[in-house]
């Protein structure tokens, strides 16, 4: 299974950058492999509220389309924001924007039945504000959401992702979990009965 983890932090030794070195040692444990895209690295344009996507393929010049071919081309996607000012960072809001308003209507919602999972980074409040935005943009493209029990949200003023044991354990969790529904949506797709599904 490849997993597209979408980092929405512009630092590069914060905890965003701690997480996806558990990631990365959480995949290589369980046999994924780990596809880090950081969006403080590509150019993102804002929508530019045309709909002329309602016809025809965005016309707007930035990386969306590489990123979109890095989301295509993996079986799960995790999205990880950082919060800021009670919501997503602006970079990942403008990413939020052009694939969920607007871009993948004309390619008839490419990610659909992507299985999809969210870490949601900042320093205490507004965590699962974010995280619900980011779940209905998960949603209109049909994709799949694996919950873990526990959103993974981590605490920054804990100053480190290693110390925050209950989202570290949602973490693993939320790995898991996206494995699992991989390999189950998967045994289903490759043939099996419903029946012999409820067995297992």
């Amino acid at each position: 299974m490849k997993v597209c983890v979408l980092v929405g932090s512009a630092r590069k030794n914060g905890i965003s950058n701690q997480i996806c070195g558990l990631l990365q040692d959480h995949f290589k444990s369980k046999g994924l492999f780990g596809n880090f895209v950081h969006l403080a690295d590509k150019r993102i344009e804002f929508c530019d509220a045309d709909n002329l996507c309602q016809y025809a393929p965005c016309g707007v010049p930035d990386d969306l389309p590489a990123i979109l071919e890095a989301m295509q081309s993996a079986d799960g996607i995790i999205y990880m924001p950082v919060m800021h000012a009670f919501g997503v960072n602006s970079k990942f809001q403008a990413f939020l924007e052009r694939v969920g308003y607007g871009y993948l209507r004309p390619l008839d919602r490419p990610l659909k039945d992507k299985i999809a999972a969210i870490i949601v980074v900042g320093r205490r409040y507004g965590h699962t504000a974010v995280y619900s935005q980011i779940m209905l943009n998960i949603m209109l493209n049909k994709m799949i959401m694996a919950g873990s029990g526990f959103p993974a949200l981590f605490l920054g003023m804990l100053g480190s992702a290693e110390h925050d044991d209950e989202a570290l354990e949602a973490l693993e969790q939320t790995v898991d979990r996206m494995k699992d529904v991989y390999q189950r949506f998967h045994y289903v797709s490759a043939g099996a009965t419903q029946q012999n599904f409820d067995c297992q």
